[in-house]
């Protein structure tokens, strides 16, 4: 037993799976914060709901890896909690255990959500997370494939989520929520797109991503305007009274620090892709996702006690 869990955590991709987690937990915060009380319950469930359908995806996506060959060692990035199955450190049984398992989790997890609060709409984008964990990367048109992955990833595993959890918080669709979950969508995307361009070379004839169709330095030139959307979001919380002066300045750090300085600044200087790319540079936005989510996180929190 212990053998499996070692083998198992070799292809989860954990570390990814807090790119879901991260903004629900944050998204609940912020709404807990405006609502001035935290319902934890729900915010627990869902924590656990969101970050195992994302180890879900990323169990998917080591099978698919697998399965089609489109893993070698001179693409692996040597993570220990990822390629597992394709370097033979894990079976193929072991993660259509580990997937199976944590699509159970987070269903279960996810329907206590539901019974919590009797929503239909929590319901509804349940299923369809659900459905975009397992259609991520299998099935007969896995929508990894094509050029929307980055979009359809940072729409459901950044943008609704974080989304969902304010709203389980206030009771109410706002435009504080929305302007809120515009910050850990665009976060997500910049993850989903540093991979892809990372990994351009690679995905050339498996695959279709945005960099194949806008090209490789307009990818990482794209980052720019949505960084810019994501910052005016975040401003814009402050007019409408959704965050106060020093959250709005905590922010801003977290963009300059995590966002330029240690990753964009020299990230936009790479004029073609290289064998190294994705393990020097995929980190990188993932440190702005924990960065970003885990102070504004207890931000909100301080917020709430003592408001």
């Amino acid at each position: 037993m212990k053998d499996f869990f070692k083998r198992s955590y070799t292809v989860m991709e954990v570390r990814t799976g807090f790119a879901t987690g991260l903004p629900i937990l944050s998204g609940g915060l912020f709404g807990a914060y405006l609502s001035g009380g935290l319902k934890l319950w729900p915010l627990i469930f869902f924590f656990i709901s969101g970050f195992s359908f994302n180890i879900v995806a990323n169990v998917a996506n080591e099978i698919r890896g697998y399965l089609k060959a489109e893993e070698d060692e001179a693409t692996f990035t040597w993570h220990k909690g990822s390629e597992g199955l394709v370097r033979g450190e894990a079976t193929l049984k072991d993660a259509w255990i580990v997937l199976a398992g944590f699509f159970i989790l987070a269903s279960a997890s996810g329907l206590m959500v539901v019974l919590l609060t009797k929503s239909l709409l929590v319901l509804m984008m349940g299923l369809l997370g659900a459905v975009a964990a397992l259609t991520y990367s299998l099935g007969p048109k896995p929508y990894i494939v094509y050029p929307i992955g980055e979009a359809v990833s940072g729409f459901l595993v950044g943008g609704v989520s974080s989304w969902i959890s304010t709203y389980l918080q206030v009771g109410a669709i706002t435009t504080e929520g929305f302007l809120y979950a515009v910050i850990p969508m665009m976060m997500t995307v910049f993850l989903m797109s540093t991979n892809n361009t990372s990994d351009y070379e690679k995905d050339k004839g498996s695959r279709t991503t945005l960099p194949h169709v806008i090209g490789f330095r307009n990818s990482i030139k794209l980052i720019i305007p949505e960084a810019v959307v994501m910052v005016l979001s975040w401003i814009a919380l402050c007019f409408v009274d959704g965050i106060t002066w020093w959250m709005l300045l905590s922010g801003l750090l977290v963009f300059v620090e995590f966002g330029y300085r240690r990753w964009y600044k020299d990230y936009y200087k790479i004029q073609e892709v290289y064998p190294a790319m994705g393990r020097e540079w995929g980190p990188r936005p993932l440190l702005l996702i924990y960065s970003f989510n885990l102070i504004l996180g207890v931000a909100f929190l301080i917020g709430l006690l003592f408001k």
